[in-house]
């Protein structure tokens, strides 16, 4: 059983690291309502971990990505839907808050954003990494599988 768990996480881990891609790709959809990112870091995080709990992994590839836009402005959105998906079933929570945001040392555009998840009776700290993005708007760019999977 532990080598299929050891797998998973490689695979969730390597298809969420970061929001790097290749070109310029089709997004599955136009942008949500609220546009691409967010307007300030901690709600770039709430809003994604929001859209992960409806499902809406579309969307969720419009507030991840990098400092150059959101994913899905520049991956095929079959690998977005993936991605988001992988995420999202991670993300599961019966509720959580943020706990902090801080600078990210020698990343002037980059936050580090903790964030507390509920789960039944467990809670867990899981760190983000936020950037801005084109417009000023933030994005997550990474999200620390490690503290989801119990370091696995």
């Amino acid at each position: 059983m532990r080598p299929i768990r050891i797998a998973l996480a490689a695979l969730i881990t390597a298809s969420s690291l970061s929001a790097c891609g290749g070109g310029r790709h089709p997004a599955a959809g136009p942008p949500p309502a609220s546009g691409i990112g967010a307007p300030a870091p901690a709600s770039a995080v709430e809003q994604f971990i929001g859209l992960a709990g409806q499902q809406k992994y579309v969307e969720m590839g419009y507030v991840f990505g990098n400092a150059r836009g959101p994913i899905a402005e520049r991956q095929a959105p079959q690998r977005v839907v993936r991605r988001m998906e992988a995420l999202a079933g991670l993300l599961r929570n019966d509720g959580f808050s943020i706990l902090g945001v801080v600078p990210v040392a020698a990343r002037p555009e980059a936050r580090a954003v903790t964030v507390e998840l509920r789960r039944g009776r467990r809670n867990t700290q899981v760190p983000f990494t936020v950037v801005q993005g084109p417009g000023g708007r933030w994005l997550v760019e990474v999200v620390d599988v490690a503290a989801l999977t119990g370091g696995v």
